[in-house]
């Protein structure tokens, strides 16, 4: 279990259930109001041999850029969706090479409009899509803080079309 020695959040956070649920459950970890979640001035000043303390902290914002990357070699699509990085340290993971100052988790709360996309996309095609979820992101561990990975598959098995799949 993720247990933050800190968190950074965006105010408009607030504006989302799951932004309330997450600053509650952790209302007893040190909180810091940020501008964006993509510009922590404290991380970015960071030397590199300090990413395993980065590591420790959970930054909680909106994601406001939904733009989905054509994919065709695993999916249609590569999706942003619910986080970007993750809590695990790996030392085979791309992240820690090449976003080493930002691979600590980022958890958006704004999944109703997220998913709400890839369902509106999905309808809007023929052929059968599917759109990759987790390739910037380890969802089975963000799903220990959030419960998304539960809340996409319900929300998303009661889609009207259902020539769309989800894959993590």
């Amino acid at each position: 279990m993720f247990n933050p020695k800190a968190i950074y959040f965006e105010k408009d956070i607030l504006n989302y259930e799951l932004g309330k649920e997450l600053l509650e459950k952790y209302k007893n970890v040190p909180k810091m109001e940020i501008e964006s979640h993509n510009s922590i001035k404290e991380m970015q000043s960071k030397d590199n041999k300090e990413f395993m303390e980065m590591k420790k902290n959970l930054i909680i914002g909106v994601r406001k850029t939904h733009k989905f990357v054509p994919n065709h070699k695993i999916s249609d699509f590569l999706v942003p969706y619910t986080s970007s990085g993750c809590t695990a340290a790996c030392m085979y993971c791309y992240l820690v090479c090449n976003y080493n100052k930002c691979a600590y988790l980022r958890l958006f709360v704004n999944r109703e409009k997220m998913l709400q996309k890839i369902i509106k996309t999905a309808e809007e095609k023929e052929q059968n899509l599917t759109f990759e979820i987790g390739s910037n992101s380890d969802l089975i561990l963000e799903n220990t803080i959030t419960n998304n990975l539960v809340w996409t598959i319900e929300n998303f098995k009661n889609a009207k079309k259902r020539n769309a799949n989800i894959s993590y």
